[in-house]
């Protein structure tokens, strides 16, 4: 059986990172093939374009995007919405509440934190932002260091404890039925660069 095509758009490299390790193998045992998309990386019309296609090919896709300074989720969805034209639907987009390193924090554990030497809140991660992650960070390691030694004792179980948003995502998308695999063939991108 062929997997069907699953194009996860993204906006960076420690998204793609974190969806590549974590998620891409959660979603291949479902029987689909993960394409990234970085969206922050490439002008807006072209993911409006791959977006368009995708649908109009019947594919699956996930929008993820961080809450950020947004007050709340919701209104975050609907910025999503209107920044790239209505092109997808809004049960399609994932809001990380409040950025993606609270969900690289929620799957860390005490073993994992001694054996990084960093002390990890034990409460949830909801509330955990770039500077906090970046104060985190033991002396001489970088910051893509320290975010692969993470993922590579990830804790699912612990994560959907920790952060709300991840429990979402997982229980609607990846344990749920909110994807259905689209048609047989996948959309050709002629102008579309960066799936990966």
């Amino acid at each position: 059986m062929t997997a069907s095509p699953l194009y996860v758009l993204l906006e960076g490299p420690d998204d793609e990172r974190f969806f590549s390790r974590i998620v891409r193998p959660l979603f291949a045992e479902r029987g689909y093939e993960v394409r990234i998309w970085k969206y922050a990386c490439e002008k807006r019309q072209l993911t409006i374009n791959l977006i368009h296609a995708v649908r109009k090919g019947g594919h699956a896709y996930i929008f993820v995007r961080d809450l950020d300074r947004t007050p709340y989720a919701r209104l975050r969805v609907q910025e999503t919405l209107e920044r790239f034209g209505h092109a997808m639907d809004a049960e399609m987009v994932v809001v990380v509440v409040p950025e993606i390193e609270g969900w690289y924090l929620a799957g860390v554990s005490e073993a994992t934190a001694s054996r990084l030497g960093v002390c990890v809140p034990s409460w949830r991660t909801d509330r955990i932002t770039k500077e906090v992650f970046r104060s985190l960070i033991p002396r001489g390691i970088s910051r893509i260091e320290f975010m692969q030694a993470i993922l590579e004792d990830y804790d699912l179980a612990l994560a959907r404890k920790k952060n709300r948003s991840f429990r979402y995502f997982m229980d609607w998308f990846v344990d749920g039925e909110q994807l259905t695999p689209g048609g047989d063939e996948s959309p050709y991108f002629s102008d579309c660069r960066g799936i990966g």
